[in-house]
């Protein structure tokens, strides 16, 4: 008996590499996409000012940035007033120099925004008390910063409140 070698694999390889293509091309694209959604960006006076006085109403306390930390704010705080600093000294232009620093001080506060982002998704897995299995559970920054808050004064108050004693003659 005479066996035909198979035609198809062939025919099949212009599909495997549009695949293999499409799987080397579309991740890095994907990613490049997730970094544009950035706080502060501006390269003028007029959009950093804008942009400035988003990221100050954010920094309120019901604000999107409202659980930053007091450090983490006065950083913020410092890198918009550098960027403010360098736009308005140079109305006509930056310097390559001017440039790097500006890129420095925008990524440095984009950095901090995002890390203190109510909106920002924070998942772990583990298992639930009395259980064995693993479950994923997700919350906000804010969520999470909001639980502590009250876990923290309820522990306060409770503190606070006076411990009952035992009578004496027990």
């Amino acid at each position: 008996m005479h066996v035909r070698p198979f035609a198809a694999p062939l025919a099949v390889l212009p599909l495997i590499a549009a695949v293999l293509g499409a799987l080397f091309f579309l991740p890095p694209l994907a990613h490049a996409d997730a970094a544009v959604d950035k706080a502060v960006g501006a390269q003028t006076l007029e959009q950093f000012e804008r942009e400035a006085a988003n990221v100050r109403a954010g920094l309120q306390p019901q604000g999107v940035y409202g659980f930053i930390r007091d450090d983490d704010r006065r950083r913020v705080e410092t890198q918009l007033e550098l960027m403010h600093k360098l736009l308005q000294d140079h109305p006509s232009g930056l310097s390559a120099q001017d440039k790097v620093v500006l890129l420095n001080a925008q990524e440095e506060l984009n950095a901090l925004l995002l890390q203190n982002d109510n909106n920002r998704l924070e998942c772990e897995r583990g298992t639930r008390t009395g259980s064995r299995i693993h479950v994923t559970t997700c919350h906000t920054h804010g969520e999470l910063m909001q639980r502590e808050r009250n876990d923290r004064q309820l522990l306060g108050d409770l503190q606070k409140q006076p411990q009952n004693q035992k009578p004496a003659g027990n």
